[in-house]
């Protein structure tokens, strides 16, 4: 798993990038995604956290769909990074630690 961390069209440009890279090399990509940005992605098994506006959503639906991307046994998850204030900080210290802190910062 590896997270993306920036202003969010720079973070959906960033996965967009390494989902290809990683669908080139034959691996079978998920794209952890949120409400707002999911029809971003044209590429990749794509699933929504919940919305960035509900952290509450994000934080009950994402070990579901880590659990998801288990069953459809894709070789590496690309997440998008939340809000990182409230609850947020919980979700991302979450993230980051099922990641094994791979994170990769947009420019």
């Amino acid at each position: 798993m590896v997270i993306v961390e920036g202003e969010l069209s720079a973070v959906i440009r960033k996965i967009v990038e390494l989902a290809k890279r990683y669908s080139m090399e034959g691996e079978k990509v998920g794209i952890l995604a949120t409400d707002g940005s999911i029809y971003e992605y044209g590429i990749g098994l794509v699933k929504s956290m919940g919305s960035r506006g509900s952290l509450k959503s994000i934080a009950k639906n994402l070990f579901r769909r880590l659990r998801d991307f288990d069953g459809e046994e894709v070789d590496i998850i690309i997440a998008e990074d939340i809000p990182q204030e409230g609850l947020g900080l919980a979700i991302m210290n979450r993230l980051r630690k099922a990641a094994g802190y791979s994170i990769v910062k947009t420019e």
